[in-house]
């Protein structure tokens, strides 16, 4: 009896002790910063593995944009080295007509929308020539919508071009210029 008894204090003892330890490995412990920094590396994980589609979505509708508003920045400087070669080519070289004020108004909102989509704002410019009559700011307001416009096309889209916004308040100086032959 007393042997059985032995048996029974020491299964009694051994079950205990296995339910302390498993109890004492079932209480949370914060993971250690190395385990952390492997876990979120690692590709098998399961946060990773769910946020990487999503992630590489958002990026390339970010490219995508970003490509498009260049694009749209390329157009807009093509608009108006067209729009400045069609006033230079104008029989009228001494006062302009309606619609070729309208066109110094487009081409100052477009120049100032390539200008603030190359990174820059609203500054002085002083010409190094200034135009004497219509005929000369006409001729150098084209000649300036080139520089922009080849000077945007050679731009990257992630670049903040200087040259770009130097060019932008060129031409904005010299409209500023044609608008006072006008009146």
């Amino acid at each position: 009896m007393r042997i059985d008894m032995l048996v029974r204090l020491f299964f009694i003892a051994l079950l205990t002790a296995l339910f302390a330890v498993s109890a004492f490995s079932q209480t949370s412990r914060p993971p250690a910063p190395d385990a952390m920094s492997a876990e979120k590396s690692s590709p098998d994980s399961k946060n990773v593995f769910e946020s990487a589609p999503g992630e590489e979505m958002r990026a390339r509708r970010l490219m995508k944009i970003a490509e498009k508003e260049h694009q749209e920045n390329v157009e807009r400087a093509r608009e108006i080295e067209r729009l400045s070669s069609q006033l230079k080519s104008s029989p009228a070289k001494t006062a302009l007509g309606s619609d070729d004020k309208k066109k110094l108004e487009k081409l100052e909102k477009l120049t100032r929308r390539v200008r603030s989509e190359a990174g820059g704002s609203d500054s002085e410019v002083t010409l190094d020539r200034i135009p004497v009559d219509l005929e000369s700011a006409i001729n150098r307001l084209a000649d300036a919508s080139e520089e922009m416009r080849k000077a945007v096309e050679k731009t990257r889209r992630q670049v903040v071009s200087a040259c770009v916004i130097d060019r932008a308040n060129q031409i904005l100086e010299i409209l500023q210029y044609a608008r006072r032959f006008i009146q």
